[in-house]
């Protein structure tokens, strides 16, 4: 679509509905933009209505569709709202920034989803890439929206984008080169509703392939090994569990790539820089990718053994009287933090709570499982949690108003050899804009026991 002149309402003012109101006044279109939030909570205002952007603050009113020829949806706003469903009657086409920035990506897409550990699997990916002497741009549900970043990468480099279920819900055209999904368990029913739609989100991201895409899958989860009559891409396989006849996976302890009947040992499981089995997966992902791009292998798993995560995904903050810290504010759903309960060695009191997303914590609070001495609890989903543990038999519970005074009461509640660990099994936005808020406050609430 040819966008100089054309009317465009952007839905959202977070981070990527910004970034598109910005870049498609650039482009010479007439932006008007739309958020909920009041004016003194955007940051943005002052500077987009500079630039000649309308907005209209508090509601979304259906008004704004007259004459509209776009609509850019943020990831954060649901698309069961009144002025979508008009927007869909007249025909006006609704698009994620996902599906804007694509429009105008000159560099291959290699694009990373799942319920848990897209940040780290992108990050690595990029890593690996970057080590071996190419030229990489991260992008995407990372944090930092495609849309801007996408003219700095030509068809010689690569884009490596985190996407996200709310993301790849309105898609058009959307063409990775490689396509990645990572694992899907129940997450964002509150949006999805079930979890079938949610299942359906996230398989877009390869409806658009070709045979000359690929596709990478993990082969030990159900549901995406189940994907596999539905993609025309070319499929490769990675495994913790299988023997695969092409692929990546685990042999007697060493991560091995099989291709044309011959296996190139890669590095030892045990070698690798992040821990744990889900960390497992994501550099088995990670490989797979780098594999495809033709990645020398020795660079390769030199990057494997020297990545040790990103920030707020069981990160190592500091040990205060021999008491270990983790900032696990990431873990956004109960899959994911029953992972980081499982990775640790360590006696954990644990502080989770958040934002309501309709999940199930029984899952959650089994993996206690004799790890787990007390779990301090924040947020509106305190009683929930609080409930589901009784229910199964954990007692030693406590709940508190702010995650300061949780880190506090975790801090006096454990021993030396213990770990203190945020991994909230929830959302961070019923008390903070975002998990990386909610993490940095953990960690200088962390740092201010040291006074």
């Amino acid at each position: 679509m040819e966008l100089k002149g054309k009317n465009v309402l952007i839905l959202g003012l977070a981070r990527s509905g910004v970034a598109a109101a910005e870049e498609l006044t650039n482009l010479g279109a007439k932006v008007t933009a739309s958020d909920l939030k009041a004016r003194e909570k955007l940051k943005d205002a002052d500077s987009l209505e500079s630039m000649g952007v309308k907005l209209v603050l508090g509601e979304h009113p259906v008004e704004l569709l007259n004459g509209c020829d776009l609509v850019v949806l943020s990831p954060g706003v649901p698309s069961d709202l009144e002025i979508f469903y008009e927007a869909r009657k007249r025909d006006i086409p609704i698009i994620s920034e996902l599906e804007l920035g694509f429009w105008f990506a000159k560099a291959p897409i290699i694009a990373v989803t799942g319920t848990n550990g897209k940040t780290t699997t992108t990050t690595l990916i990029g890593e690996i890439l970057k080590n071996d002497g190419k030229n990489i741009t991260l992008a995407g549900n990372i944090g930092i929206p495609l849309i801007r970043e996408v003219e700095k990468a030509d068809s010689k480099d690569y884009l490596v984008v985190e996407v996200s279920s709310f993301q790849l819900e309105n898609i058009m055209h959307f063409k990775p080169k490689i396509s990645v999904i990572l694992n899907i368990t129940e997450d964002h029913l509150n949006r999805h509703k079930t979890f079938e739609n949610y299942i359906e989100a996230k398989a877009r991201i390869f409806e658009n392939q070709t045979e000359e895409d690929y596709t990478v899958l993990n082969y030990d989860d159900p549901v995406v090994k189940s994907f596999v009559k539905r993609i025309k891409a070319k499929i490769i396989f990675f495994s913790q569990k299988e023997e695969l006849p092409r692929g990546i996976y685990v042999k007697n302890g060493v991560i091995v790539i099989r291709e044309n009947g011959k296996m190139y040992p890669l590095l030892k499981a045990d070698e690798l820089g992040i821990k744990g089995t889900h960390n497992l997966e994501n550099a088995l992902a990670a490989a797979s990718v780098a594999w495809i791009c033709r990645t020398n292998l020795n660079n390769m798993a030199e990057t494997l053994k020297h990545f040790h995560g990103v920030e707020h995904r069981l990160e190592f903050v500091t040990e205060i009287g021999k008491v270990k810290f983790f900032n696990d504010s990431k873990a956004t759903n109960p899959d994911s933090a029953k992972k980081s309960i499982e990775a640790l060695k360590e006696p954990i009191v644990l502080i989770a709570g958040g934002y309501d997303k309709k999940s199930d914590f029984t899952s959650f609070v089994k993996a206690f499982n004799g790890r787990v001495k007390k779990l301090i609890l924040i947020g509106d989903t305190a009683d929930i949690i609080e409930e589901t543990a009784k229910k199964h038999g954990f007692n030693n519970v406590e709940k508190t108003s702010s995650l300061q005074q949780a880190v506090r009461l975790a801090f006096d509640a454990a021993k030396p050899g213990d770990a203190v660990l945020l991994s909230p099994a929830c959302a961070s936005w019923d008390m903070f804009e975002n998990f990386e808020e909610r993490g940095r406050i953990f960690k200088e609430t962390v740092f201010s026991l040291k006074d």
